[in-house]
């Protein structure tokens, strides 16, 4: 097994003296480029470490790390190890166990490359993952960036085994006696990869024995000419930025509109696995008839005025909070604090009439019942009519602040006092200060 030829093609070898940060679970396919990558760190002078996270997912995951530490320590290999609980934070994130676990051990292996100043990171994927990948792709309905398969480098992301045999991975830990541990969930028929491989994948060589190698040599191409495609619609992009003429989207050329989006998607450094051909259709649509759109990965995107812009979605608006007398109070992008009226109004606060110590003040965000009646006006109207009168977009009315009397809508910061509460009477007078944060 050379993997000096394709390494070399892909330009895997980090500069002299550089660092490669190699993901290893223990089982054979990372023990063997572990083992054959410090051979080569040997030769052509660059240092190997391991990153080895443990998920606690299984029984013998302690058996796994006390194998990836025994070998590590044998050797001289530098070994850094992580915790995490998978299935504590699928249920957090809302994400099923296998994808929790892979962006788990990607944002693991990219801090820790981060920490150890690697150039680069290896990954074991083979030919054989490489050709199941590019067949469950193609049965989820994937467009040519999913039939491309595994790329062989991303960012500092590289597969040294991609172009090499599960055959040729088995021989190698043979002549070489390298010990690795089997993992027992591959034999769970309940994971789509499992069925695949043990109950598909016998019938597909049967019917031509090079099935493997073909589906890999045509993702290849396919990987090759989307690459060019990509060229093409990365030119009708702004340099920079997520904003996008709805004139540019939609006068492209129909092939390039979805590659034009999902360029875009990718400077939002958000991740792509969860945007599909049905969210790119969808932002193609929004570009035709405007409004909002809300997209996987906490990402919103926004058509007026002729402009496509794309963002992450703010957080929800906090919880209603009381203001306590004299106490300055953060609420989401703003800061409160609620005093007794002085003599004079304060610089940049509402002063509410009618207020006692009785009565509880809060801030939270609007509701659709709120209404309020501004001085001059001839009756109540609703917050809603009152935001988009006063030019407050709809996917900003959250983050403002409603201020709120026994539970009653009394004043907006921004936009103004019910007139309720701006008659002098009897009882006392409160002042709000408000600012935004800088």
């Amino acid at each position: 097994m050379d993997l000096i030829p394709w390494m070399e093609q892909w330009n895997m070898f980090p500069a002299p003296g550089g660092t490669v940060l190699c993901a290893v679970s223990g089982g054979r396919d990372s023990m063997c480029l572990l083992h054959c990558l410090h051979r080569l760190g040997t030769e052509r002078d660059f240092r190997v470490a391991a990153a080895h996270l443990n998920h606690g997912m299984r029984p013998t995951a302690e058996r796994d790390e006390a194998l990836v530490r025994r070998f590590c320590e044998e050797r001289g290999i530098p070994l850094y190890v992580g915790y995490e609980k998978v299935y504590e934070c699928a249920e957090a994130w809302g994400l099923g166990v296998e994808e929790t676990g892979r962006r788990l051990r990607y944002a693991f292996l990219e801090k820790t490359a981060d920490e150890v100043g690697a150039e680069r990171i290896a990954t074991a994927h083979h030919m054989g993952d490489q050709a199941e990948t590019v067949l469950l792709n193609l049965l989820r309905g994937t467009g040519p960036e999913g039939l491309g398969g595994i790329p062989p480098v991303r960012g500092r992301l590289i597969r040294p085994l991609l172009h090499t045999t599960r055959e040729e991975i088995e021989v190698y830990l043979a002549r070489w006696d390298v010990a690795y541990t089997e993992d027992e969930t591959n034999s769970d028929l309940r994971y789509a990869r499992n069925r695949l491989r043990l109950a598909v994948w016998p019938e597909l060589e049967a019917i031509n024995g090079a099935a493997r190698e073909n589906i890999v040599r045509t993702a290849g191409i396919v990987r090759r000419e989307s690459a060019y495609l990509d060229e093409l619609a990365a030119g009708l992009l702004p340099p920079e930025g997520t904003e996008l003429s709805c004139g540019a989207l939609c006068g492209a050329p129909a092939v390039l509109r979805p590659r034009m989006l999902r360029l875009l998607i990718d400077r939002l450094d958000c991740g792509k696995k969860d945007f599909g051909q049905a969210h790119l259709a969808a932002l193609e649509r929004l570009a035709e008839r405007g409004g909002m759109l809300t997209l996987p990965a906490g990402v919103r995107a926004v058509c007026q005025g002729g402009v496509l812009w794309l963002e992450m979605a703010p957080e929800p608006p906090p919880v209603e909070t009381a203001l306590v007398e004299n106490e300055t109070v953060t609420w989401g992008a703003y800061e409160l604090r609620l005093q007794r009226a002085a003599q004079e109004v304060p610089p940049g606060a509402m002063r509410l009439h009618g207020v006692d110590e009785s009565r509880t003040v809060t801030v939270r965000a609007w509701r659709p019942d709120d209404r309020l009646t501004l001085p001059g006006s001839r009756g109540a109207r609703g917050l809603k009519r009152l935001f988009a009168e006063a030019g407050i977009d709809p996917i900003r009315r959250d983050a403002v602040p409603v201020i709120c009397v026994a539970g009653r809508a009394a004043a907006v910061c921004g936009l103004g006092i019910d007139r309720a509460f701006t008659e002098e009477k009897t009882g006392e007078a409160a002042d709000i200060i408000w600012k935004k944060k800088q």
